[in-house]
């Protein structure tokens, strides 16, 4: 459970977020969706084919992101650590994108299945803004 000031903390900040979200909707910045992945070892290749479908099923719901995938080489303990980008145009857009695939059979099924086949970790998925000057 968590403890009474982590969870005012918590509220106030969904509070927060979610009243900020008509300003970053549509026509606002750019948001990145970063997930940070530990690949159980030996097994990259079979997950990078699984992101690649994940990929191809983006592409045919058009839910308007772009994904990318890089792998950290020089970053401690964090050297080989899969990170998974998907760039949308704005917060609506990777809202609707993000519907659209929720509601997809072949993006659940395939998702659930990555889920259950023990090759990934996820250590963190974050959303960015972006705010380049």
């Amino acid at each position: 459970m968590m403890a009474p000031q982590k969870l005012a903390a918590f509220v106030l900040s969904s509070v927060l977020m979610l009243s900020a979200l008509p300003a970053l909707a549509a026509g606002g910045p750019k948001v990145l969706n970063v997930i940070a992945i530990k690949v159980k070892a030996g097994e990259q290749d079979t997950y990078l084919k699984k992101v690649k479908a994940l990929s191809g099923i983006m592409k045919r719901l058009d839910t308007g992101g772009t994904m990318r995938v890089w792998e950290a080489t020089v970053a401690g303990d964090n050297t080989g650590t899969i990170y998974v980008g998907i760039e949308y145009p704005d917060l609506a857009t990777f809202g609707a994108g993000m519907a659209k695939a929720r509601q997809d059979e072949e993006w659940t099924k395939t998702v659930k299945e990555l889920d259950k086949s023990g090759l990934r970790e996820v250590r963190a998925n974050s959303l960015l803004t972006e705010i380049t000057p």
